[in-house]
C-alpha cells in the first residue's frame, strides 16, 4: 500500500477488502485504505508533509456567483476577483507541494458569467484560464483539459435553465454556459513505476478507457439541493481511476460534499479531505456513512477540527446521531436572471 506518512492517525477510517465490491464504480480491493476529512482552510496544508499526495481532484469556489454558508474564510465570499484569485494560488501552490513528482492536479472549474443587470454588461471571467497561467508559473505542466458538458444542467448565471440571455429569437443574444473544464495540471518528474498488484488492481477496462480518455465528456450535472457546486460521481470516480493506481493518495482541497473522497473509497484509494465549513464536514459524515454502506459498516471516521468552532470528532458506531441531529441551513438563492429582467 502507499504511503500515507505525516497523516494523523487518530482522523482516520480503515478498512480491509479482499473480494469485489457491488453496485457502481466499486473495485476489488486487496489492502486497508485509509481517509482524512480535515475541517480547516485549503491554503495552508501544513499537517500534510511534501510529497505525500499522489493526485488532487478537486473543484474550486466559484468567485461572487454562488452562494455559500457563511464563514469568514470562505474563498467564494471574496468580492474582488484579483484577490481571489491571489488567495486561490495559495491553495495551488500547497497542493504542488504535496504532490508527488509526476503527480496531477485535476480542477473541474467554470467561467464565471456576469450579467448586464448587475454589472452593466454581459460578460464572462475566463476563471480556467486563469487557473492555468497560475498554476504554469508556480511549476506545473499544462496538459490539455477534458471538456465537461453537463446534461439537463443550467448555466451558472441562469438558474431556471433559459435557453438565452436577452430577447428571445433576435440576434446578439449570449451564449449558454453549459460546459466546465476539467483542467490537467501536472507536476514535473519522471514516471510511476507501480508494483505488479498496484497494476492488476488499477486496469481499466477496454470500453471505459476508450469512453473516457477523450477530450468532450457528456455526464448530467449533480444536484445542488446540498451545495451550490457540486460534481456528479462518476465524474470523480473516472477521475480517481484514470489518473491514480490502487493505494495511491488522493487530496481533495476543496472537498464540499465529499464525493472525491467517496470515489477513492470505492477505488482502493486513500484519501485527504479538506473543508473550511463545517456544515458540510458534517454532510460529509452523514454521507460516507449512508452513503458507502456495508463498505465501511466496521470502520471508524473521524473529522480533524482545525478551529475552536468545529464540530469535536466523532466517530462512526459511537456518537453518529450528532451529526444527524444537526439542522442543516441552506444559503439563501440568488435572483434568477429572467427574474432580474422583468420589468
Amino acid at each position: 500500500m502507499a504511503e500515507t506518512a505525516g497523516i494523523d492517525e487518530s482522523c482516520i477510517f480503515t478498512k480491509k477488502r479482499t473480494r469485489p465490491l457491488g453496485g457502481p464504480h466499486r473495485m476489488e480491493h486487496s489492502a486497508t485504505t485509509r481517509h482524512v476529512l480535515h475541517q480547516g482552510d485549503a491554503r495552508t496544508l501544513s499537517f500534510l508533509p511534501d510529497t505525500s499526495v499522489h493526485l488532487a481532484v478537486t473543484s474550486p469556489p466559484y468567485w461572487n456567483l454562488k452562494r455559500y454558508n457563511e464563514h469568514e474564510q470562505q474563498l467564494g465570499h471574496i468580492d474582488d476577483y484579483e484577490s481571489f484569485l491571489r488567495e486561490l494560488e495559495a491553495v495551488w501552490r500547497e497542493v504542488y507541494r504535496v504532490l508527488v513528482p509526476g503527480g496531477r492536479l485535476v480542477c473541474v472549474v467554470g467561467d464565471v458569467c456576469l450579467s448586464r443587470r448587475e454589472f452593466g454588461r454581459h460578460l464572462v471571467m475566463p476563471l480556467h484560464a486563469d487557473i492555468c497561467v497560475m498554476c504554469r508559473k508556480i511549476g506545473f505542466d499544462n496538459l490539455n483539459p477534458i471538456i465537461w458538458h453537463k446534461i439537463s444542467n443550467a448555466s451558472y448565471e441562469v438558474s431556471n435553465g433559459s435557453k438565452f440571455l436577452g430577447k428571445p429569437y433576435e440576434p446578439n443574444a449570449i451564449i449558454k454556459n453549459d460546459i466546465e473544464f476539467i483542467l490537467m495540471q501536472r507536476k514535473p518528474g519522471g514516471y510511476r513505476t507501480p508494483s505488479d498488484e498496484q497494476r492488476r488492481l488499477s486496469l481499466i477496462g477496454k470500453d471505459e478507457y476508450n469512453k473516457w480518455f477523450q477530450q468532450f465528456w457528456r455526464i448530467t450535472g449533480a444536484s445542488t439541493r446540498e451545495h451550490p457546486a457540486p460534481f456528479p460521481l462518476e465524474l470523480a470516480c473516472r477521475l480517481v481511476r484514470m489518473f491514480s493506481f490502487h493505494g495511491d493518495t488522493v487530496l481533495d482541497p476543496f472537498c464540499g460534499t465529499g464525493t472525491t473522497m467517496l470515489a477513492a473509497a470505492r477505488a482502493g484509494r486513500n484519501s485527504v479531505g479538506v473543508e473550511i465549513d463545517p456544515e458540510y464536514c458534517r454532510m460529509i459524515a452523514r454521507r460516507m456513512q449512508h452513503e458507502t454502506g456495508s463498505l465501511f459498516a466496521e470502520a471508524a471516521f473521524t473529522v480533524q477540527a482545525q478551529a475552536p468552532e468545529a464540530p469535536p470528532a466523532v466517530a462512526f458506531g459511537e456518537r453518529p446521531a450528532r451529526y444527524a441531529a444537526e439542522k442543516r441551513t441552506r444559503p439563501p438563492k440568488r435572483m434568477t436572471q429572467r427574474k432580474k429582467n422583468e420589468g
